[in-house]
């Protein structure tokens, strides 16, 4: 199982977005913005207006800059669990 973690932010919406992949497909997210903090996964794929990413990896534009340790994407998950 191939897992990919991306850090990205969205500037037009002002939204900080951690992702984790397993074989392509987004299976954890985390949504920051200003006011809130969203969790989502594949057992909670829907909180408020917010929804996990359902396109697959290849679909995103991936900088090198965008890719982040599973250790940095699991220091914010835990911090919301």
């Amino acid at each position: 199982m191939k897992e990919v973690f991306i850090k990205k932010y969205w500037a037009e919406e002002n939204i900080l977005f951690y992702l984790h992949f397993q074989d392509g497909k987004a299976v954890r997210q985390i949504e920051v913005t200003p006011g809130r903090k969203i969790f989502l996964s594949a057992d909670n794929p829907q909180q408020e207006d917010c929804t996990l990413y359902d396109q697959l990896l290849d679909d995103l534009e991936i900088e090198l800059r965008d890719l982040i340790s599973q250790t940095m994407f699991e220091k914010v998950w835990k911090k919301g669990g």
